[in-house]
């Protein structure tokens, strides 16, 4: 359902509060006193037993409710075992929005994921949009939650995945004089979800910032369609949990034991313009940035700072996060010069010395900030309380260059406690946002640059993707037999026509099932030639003798074929399901024709969809581990040609030390093939080309070793 429909939960102008009571304590209570204190709209208590809750005549039931009125929104604060029921009588009503702050759904199993289902049926029959279930609520126009505070009204709109951290984050942000336009606590996202909220949000006025706390997405084509052009519109700040390692699942291939949903997320935030936050603390840092600071014209900053140490630490954290340090000019240094004393440092870190009064810091900030925004795009304002330091002196002067030069950002890091309290107020009172230490002031204005260039870019989902012709039917045919066979890994020779419809270059093969099939083929392939066993259940062929090199005659295949299947025998897993061994056109190099291992391959993340890798490959692969991540949604040539760049590999591949580069342009067109594939192909879960043999210059590739897995 359209984003608009929420329109009558964040401002209704009707609620009906299902579980009012006029007992303390209980939930329908504290709704009810919230919305007292916060919202002047008509309001409808349910209780059967009540005749009237805080002076508002109750209800048996919604249907109870005159017909006159229009219910926007009901609130239902009753057990969920009773909420069916209540909620089919509020679709037969005409209620266009619920929120369910009932638990005892889908997070208890069971029964409880039933009753949700049961939800989301009753809900898409009345069209009704569903906020929850197990939710805390949300604050807009009102207070329709059973948080314990009421922040006051401001500009940003946070979404909680999470109850118990909404209620944290509302204690804190009072604390912190912190407003907001919204506040959703999500629950179990039955019906509307974050990206709903964001869609909405995102058109929303009063609303300049959307940040949220979020542990799971669950349509990732959705989030890239509604999220990338809402992150055009305002800034989107998201911290999403679980980026551990123990939370991946094993893999089987080496693309997935390398990937993980963590990095999808980081590929996904990064492709639709999201400013991912690492903490708690940054999610705020960000947002209350976003709401002050001017988006900046140039990506080099100057540092300005009374004290050396914090001067280094500042150069380092600009360094770690990839924001640029602005270089001056002559002129500019000359100017400084001339203002600053001589023991000053007059190239950045701009160190003004632990004495400088105000006036010094306005002295160095005005030159600079009066430069062209190519040279210096803004600064951050170190302040330690030395005896000499006037912090607020400081903060004032601060505030007034500010409003002087109000397209340069200007980001405090006023560093100390009592003394500088009152200055930092100060600063923020005056748009100019001021955090504790230097490496907060560097994170945020990384974020603003980040925004910036996503501004500049054009909509994912508006990418002209250009496909080549294949026989989709044959690859079907392939993908099908495997199934009929009960495998879900394709043999080699399977791999290889499907490569060869989409015009990935790889050796021919053939499968054979005796010695004298491997002594046939291999004359046909024509030598030399290599063999491998054919396994779904043996990974790492090379460890246990399966793969054997070189072979030239026919009596040397028969006695590779004997040779391969006998270690797979006795080195690999006991029971493993052989199919035959591998006959493989050997590709041969020289020291005239050079070539460099790649290994490259698809994941298929369950929220994202396929993730491409590319890296360092070869037997090091998985120890080496120089690889490159991308989500291939709307993956083009550009991306494919990003994502090389990445990898250390991408410097051989130039040609080092004389040498010639390699073909990086058929690496490329693997890359988009390989996308294409998987986007044609749900079926496929996990593809690994390893090695892949990239040539001299024009020469070509050859995609040595491939492993393709599909859905059961």
């Amino acid at each position: 359902m359209p984003s608009e429909n929420l329109e009558a939960m964040f401002h209704p102008k009707s609620v009906a509060i299902i579980g009012a009571s006029n007992t303390s304590g209980k939930v329908g209570h504290t709704v009810l006193q919230n919305m007292q204190e916060s919202y002047s709209g008509l309001v409808f208590p349910i209780n059967p037993k009540a005749d009237s809750i805080f002076n508002h005549k109750a209800y048996p039931s919604v249907l109870d409710i005159p017909k006159k009125h229009e219910i926007d929104l009901a609130i239902i604060c009753i057990p969920s075992r009773f909420c069916i029921p209540v909620i089919e009588e509020c679709g037969k009503r005409g209620v266009k929005c619920l929120v369910i702050i009932s638990a005892g759904f889908k997070e208890i199993g069971g029964e409880g994921r039933i009753r949700e289902l049961e939800i989301v049926e009753l809900a898409k029959r009345y069209k009704m949009r569903v906020l929850g279930p197990n939710c805390l609520g949300l604050i807009t126009n009102g207070n329709f939650s059973f948080a314990s505070i009421t922040p006051k009204k401001g500009h940003i709109a946070m979404l909680s995945q999470s109850g118990a951290m909404m209620t944290g984050l509302l204690d804190w942000a009072v604390e912190q004089d912190i407003g907001f336009s919204s506040f959703i606590s999500l629950g179990n996202k039955c019906d509307a979800d974050e990206v709903d909220y964001i869609e909405y949000l995102a058109q929303d006025e009063n609303t300049k910032v959307i940040a949220g706390y979020i542990e799971s997405v669950q349509d990732g084509e959705k989030f890239f369609r509604v999220v990338s052009a809402a992150a055009k519109k305002k800034p989107v700040i998201l911290l999403k949990s679980g980026r551990s390692v123990a939370g991946a699942k094993a893999a089987s291939s080496h693309t997935g034991a390398m990937a993980g949903s963590d990095i999808a997320f980081d590929l996904a935030f990064k492709k639709t313009g999201v400013i991912r936050a690492d903490t708690i603390s940054d999610l705020f840092n960000y947002a209350l940035t976003f709401l002050q600071a001017p988006i900046p014209k140039g990506d080099a900053f100057a540092i300005i700072t009374n004290a050396g140490g914090p001067g280094i630490v500042c150069t380092d954290a600009m360094e770690k996060e990839g924001v640029p340090i602005a270089r001056f000019s002559a002129e500019t240094v000359n100017k400084l010069k001339e203002k600053l004393p001589a023991e000053s440092n007059f190239y950045n870190p701009v160190d003004i010395i632990g004495d400088a009064p105000p006036e010094r810091y306005h002295d160095a900030i005005d030159i600079l900030f009066s430069t062209p925004d190519t040279e210096v795009a803004g600064g951050i304002v170190l302040l330690t309380p030395q005896a000499q330091t006037n912090p607020m002196g400081v903060a004032k002067l601060c505030g007034q260059l500010h409003t002087k030069y109000p397209s340069k950002v200007m980001i405090g890091a006023f560093i100390g406690g009592v003394s500088v309290s009152k200055p930092a107020a100060e600063l923020m009172k005056n748009g100019v946002p001021v955090y504790p230490f230097p490496e907060d002031a560097v994170r945020v204005i990384r974020g603003l640059i980040d925004h910036g260039q996503n501004q500049l870019q054009p909509l994912i989902t508006e990418k002209v993707i250009t496909q080549i012709e294949v026989n989709s039917q044959r690859v079907r045919e392939i993908i099908e037999q495997a199934r009929a066979d009960h495998r879900v890994v394709l043999l080699s020779h399977e791999t290889a026509e499907i490569f060869e419809h989409y015009g990935i270059r790889s050796p021919k093969s053939r499968l054979a099932q005796t010695a004298r099939d491997a002594a046939t083929m291999a004359e046909d392939l024509g030598f030399p030639v290599v063999m491998k066993i054919v396994s779904p259940d043996i990974i790492h062929k090379w460890d246990l003798g399966g793969v054997i090199l070189n072979i030239n005659t026919a009596q040397g295949a028969k006695e590779a074929f004997m040779t391969i299947m006998t270690n797979a025998k006795t080195k690999g897993p006991s029971g493993a399901n052989i199919y035959g061994v591998e006959v493989q056109e050997m590709i041969v190099t020289s020291d005239k024709q050079k070539s460099t291992e790649l290994i490259l391959g698809i994941n298929r993340d369950p929220t994202w969809g396929p993730m491409l890798m590319v890296g360092s490959g070869g037997i090091y692969a998985n120890y080496v581990k120089d690889v490159a991540f991308d989500l291939a949604f709307h993956f083009d040539q550009d991306d494919a040609s990003l994502l090389l760049q990445k990898t250390r590999i991408f410097q051989i591949l130039k040609g080092v030390r004389g040498e010639p580069s390699s073909d990086i342009k058929g690496v490329i067109q693997i890359l988009i093939r390989l996308s294409q594939l998987v986007n044609d192909f749900e079926d496929i879960l996990e593809l690994d080309i390893n090695p892949c043999l990239i040539f001299e210059d024009t020469a070509g590739y050859s995609a040595v070793d491939i492993k393709i897995t599909i859905k059961q």
